[in-house]
């Protein structure tokens, strides 16, 4: 993971803001299903989602896997005891990790897709139970070279069987990748789940998250998961109707606005005034896209300020 060597990975406001809506989502699962959840991700040196986590929905068992730095310094980083450290690769920590309890597992790898998320996925699928959540996110650029995207019989020599017969055409292209990725996601956890189901158990798969960005830095990012639950929940409120980006058809988009604090703040005191919008908007102080980017996303992007100590 070697976001933190590249940009400091706490004011990623792409990130930032995926990392608040993630949040927000998982808060309401949890106050459906009222059990005590673990959380497994890779916590770099910054461990970011690990401290927001164990703050706002008092997860107290945590397992960070990094292999890029030395344990000690990794130790040393951690912000809270509760956050086990495994030192090494991902598919070898995760079989350290007792998944038949209760998870919450972000898996966020810098680098684009690959086999190894394959394999995580099968290890992590296999084992959590009902009201697990399991999420990855990747550079979505599926590509030869910086310019090239794969063929649709590239991305099959590279993956087999994982690529569904019925891809769409041109699936690599930037347009399409977001799609082809989820449906290879998708699908593979439908099918262990599946397989899971063969020996006894009642499990299902459901989509929840579909999100994508660009990083300023230029990575093309791509966040995708759900949650396991049993056939009988299907009709489960897991009291997620009014976030937007939950279960979307197309990726929902971060897409923040480049607005002035003060900007930001005028805005925050005349959202949804339609005369007041169309107001500072025919001034030139801000534009009619800024307006419709900054009302989809506001309560999520960060405020940074320079503060002396």
């Amino acid at each position: 993971m070697k976001s933190p060597t590249v940009l400091n990975y706490e004011i990623r406001p792409c990130k930032f803001a995926e990392r608040r809506m993630l949040l927000a989502s998982f808060a309401r699962i949890i106050g459906v299903f009222k059990q005590q959840y673990q959380y497994v991700g890779f916590g770099g040196l910054s461990f970011t989602d690990f401290k927001l986590f164990h703050r706002e929905l008092h997860i107290n068992t945590m397992y960070s896997i990094e292999g890029e730095y030395c344990k000690p310094k990794l130790e040393f980083n951690k912000p809270y005891s509760c956050i086990s450290i495994l030192h090494g690769h991902s598919s070898d920590m995760l079989s350290s990790i007792d998944l038949s309890k209760p998870s919450i597992i972000w898996l966020d790898y810098d680098n684009v897709l690959s086999m190894d998320i394959f394999t995580d996925l099968e290890l992590v699928l296999h084992a959590i139970p009902r009201g697990s959540i399991y999420i990855m996110s990747c550079n979505r650029q599926l590509r030869k070279d910086k310019e090239t995207p794969y063929s649709n019989d590239e991305l099959r020599d590279l993956y087999g069987s994982l690529v569904p017969f019925d891809i769409q055409e041109n699936c690599c292209t930037d347009a399409n990748s977001s799609y082809t990725i989820k449906k290879m996601i998708d699908n593979h956890c439908n099918k262990i789940l599946r397989d899971r189901n063969k020996l006894g158990e009642n499990l299902m798969y459901k989509s929840l998250y579909n999100i994508k960005y660009s990083e300023y830095r230029g990575a093309r990012m791509f966040t995708c998961g759900g949650i396991v639950l049993n056939k009988n929940d299907q009709d489960l409120n897991l009291n997620l109707e009014d976030f937007d980006y939950i279960s979307t058809v197309h990726p929902y988009e971060i897409d923040i606005p480049n607005l002035t604090y003060r900007e930001a703040s005028h805005l925050n005191q005349i959202l949804d005034v339609p005369d007041k919008e169309c107001d500072i908007v025919q001034k030139g102080i801000v534009s009619s896209e800024d307006v419709s980017k900054y009302k989809k996303i506001y309560r999520f992007i960060p405020n940074f300020y320079d503060v002396r100590i």
